[in-house]
């Protein structure tokens, strides 16, 4: 087992959450960045789900990391044994056993560093990450700012075709011209809820 230092952490899970354009990919960036110039060559892998196909991983942030997009959580430990830190965004989306990869990993000495969305379009835990943020031994929850007034977003809404997408659409969705924006509390807009 190596060291532990600033850039590497065992058994330790870290988490970074919030809406839409918070800066979730950002800070997992910077925080892993450092790995590439320790001369005591920690080892890391970077994975996504195969759900986030999108052609960018960062807005502000030069993004190193070469990507493996992977379709289940339990795919994680087979790409993952080599690695002294296991880098996954978009957690979100993997299925439900990502809560037991990540905690095995951890029993294994992993260092597991995570980003994702904290809550879906309606306002309520996006799949396993309530869990997660349960489990993470550090954990920064971000704030956007909100697309209509300026103020902190913590919210994310789907628009389809511009208008807010009603409460019993599905989760991911593929209908019509979808777009997801950080809002406010008082500019969060879900059709159907009461």
């Amino acid at each position: 087992m190596k060291e532990t230092s600033n850039n590497f952490k065992p058994y330790i899970i870290e988490g970074f959450v919030g809406p839409m354009k918070s800066g979730k990919t950002s800070a997992l960036l910077k925080r892993v960045d450092p790995l590439r110039f320790d001369p005591r060559n920690y080892s890391y892998v970077g994975i996504k789900p195969k759900l986030d196909n999108r052609d960018f991983n960062s807005r502000t942030f030069e993004d190193f990391i070469e990507w493996n997009y992977l379709g289940k959580a339990e795919e994680i430990f087979g790409l993952g044994k080599e690695f002294d830190l296991i880098v996954i965004d978009e957690i979100q989306f993997f299925d439900e056993e990502i809560v037991k990869v990540v905690l095995e990993l951890q029993k294994q000495g992993k260092n597991i560093i995570f980003a994702g969305l904290d809550l879906d379009f309606k306002k309520e835990p996006f799949g396993a990450i309530k869990e997660l943020m349960i489990h993470a031994n550090e954990l920064k929850k971000f704030h956007a700012i909100c697309t209509e007034c300026g103020n902190p977003a913590h919210y994310t809404i789907r628009l389809i075709n511009g208008e807010p997408a009603r409460f019993d659409a599905p989760i991911v969705s593929i209908e019509g011209e979808s777009e997801y924006l950080p809002r406010c509390y008082k500019h969060h807009k879900v059709l159907g809820k009461d």
